[in-house]
């Protein structure tokens, strides 16, 4: 594949810093804006986070209007409801604070702010992004969590519930104008969230590595991305008031963000299904889909060869079942499940998920061809 043509796209302007969250007024203030929404969540509101980014905002001269109706699996009504709050209040900018549901739902909302509805006609998978204009409100990212990265992505996934699908938005012009990294706004995060959004990171970075294409730049930022999760999610674990580990978390997840342009896999796609069908928190998803995906995956030659070579950037032997203990281990210290028992899943339930998962915009890309049976027996050995 290097004797083909390709293009690669890193744009986003990343600040990243302890703090750096209290310079974000001022940098929203040189675009002349001074009116804007801010998109959240009731368990940050709960926790205080959303009141004090208020307060820096009203110091600067800048007024924000709050939505904060965000679900945890959003759905177009969230992305609706927002955008009426945006209009009637005469917002000219947006800012997303949370993981990655305020951030869809926000850069979504960026879409529809100028763009006529249904929310279904922008559809990825059916060429919707070819309707997305250059037309839309500034969009400024600060995530709490680390590890959907949507604050670096050029996309949104929101469940329609016209199609009941979890839906791809996609188009270069969602892409946040900045992206805030501060680690103190993840102090606060509980230690089991902590620990599911850190996996899903780990896990956006092994599939994007996994994914059969020429993308020299993702592969190192994938190794990269996956040895920092590795590293450091277990402190932030055990003390979620390390900064060091934090910050590195928050580097890791914009990391694997960034590195699956090139696509992701399986894992992600069953994850995706389970979030509809059972309104699973994604992170977690990923991580009980975890050892049962590559367990499939290495089946195939070239996919354990190649998870047979990060074993130097994990700490182990180069070897793929060497990786898979090592995984099986890190969930365990983790405190994270490695398979679904405990999620009553209905095995009446499999055949309509294997569908839902064969069809998600993941799942072709997946380091092995997952074909008609694949997915339902991977679940019936997690169930």
């Amino acid at each position: 594949m290097p004797n083909q043509r390709h293009s690669y796209f890193y744009p986003t302007r990343i600040e990243y810093g302890p703090g750096v969250i209290q310079e974000l007024p001022s940098m929203i203030k040189e675009s002349g804006c001074s009116k804007g929404l801010l998109v959240t969540d009731q368990g940050l509101e709960s926790a205080g986070i959303p009141e004090k980014v208020r307060h820096l905002f009203t110091d600067s001269g800048i007024e924000l209007i709050t939505y904060n109706e965000v679900k945890s699996n959003p759905t177009c009504d969230n992305v609706y409801a927002g955008t009426i709050v945006y209009k009637e209040s005469g917002s000219t900018f947006i800012v997303a604070l949370g993981g990655g549901s305020p951030m869809d739902v926000g850069k979504t909302i960026k879409v529809m702010a100028t763009h006529e509805g249904p929310l279904e006609q922008y559809d990825d998978a059916l060429g919707g992004d070819c309707l997305v204009q250059n037309n839309m409100p500034p969009f400024y990212a600060v995530p709490t969590t680390a590890g959907t990265g949507s604050e670096v992505g050029r996309s949104s996934v929101i469940l329609i519930k016209a199609t009941n699908k979890k839906t791809i938005i996609f188009s270069p012009f969602m892409l946040p104008d900045i992206a805030i990294l501060d680690p103190e706004l993840t102090v606060g995060l509980p230690a089991g969230l902590t620990a599911a959004t850190g996996v899903d990171a780990f896990v956006h970075n092994l599939e994007a590595f996994w994914v059969d294409a020429f993308h020299p730049f993702a592969d190192g930022i994938s190794q990269r991305g996956m040895a920092l999760c590795v590293k450091n999610l277990e402190r932030a674990v055990v003390n979620g008031q390390n900064i060091s580990a934090r910050g590195n978390m928050l580097m890791a997840s914009s990391m694997g963000a960034t590195a699956f342009q090139k696509g992701l896999g399986v894992n992600h796609a069953i994850a995706h299904a389970l979030g509809v069908y059972y309104d699973l928190h994604h992170g977690l998803a990923n991580a009980t889909l975890l050892i049962g995906t590559t367990e499939y995956n290495i089946q195939d030659e070239n996919a354990r060869a190649k998870l047979a070579s990060l074993g130097s950037v994990l700490g182990v032997k180069n070897d793929a079942d060497e990786i898979v203990a090592m995984m099986s281990n890190w969930l365990r210290q983790l405190k994270l499940p490695s398979d679904l028992k405990s999620f009553q899943i209905d095995s009446n339930d499999l055949k309509k998920i294997e569908k839902y998962a064969l069809a998600d915009p993941s799942c072709p890309t997946n380091s092995r061809k997952v074909v008609a049976g694949d997915v339902i027996n991977i679940l019936e050995r997690l169930i």
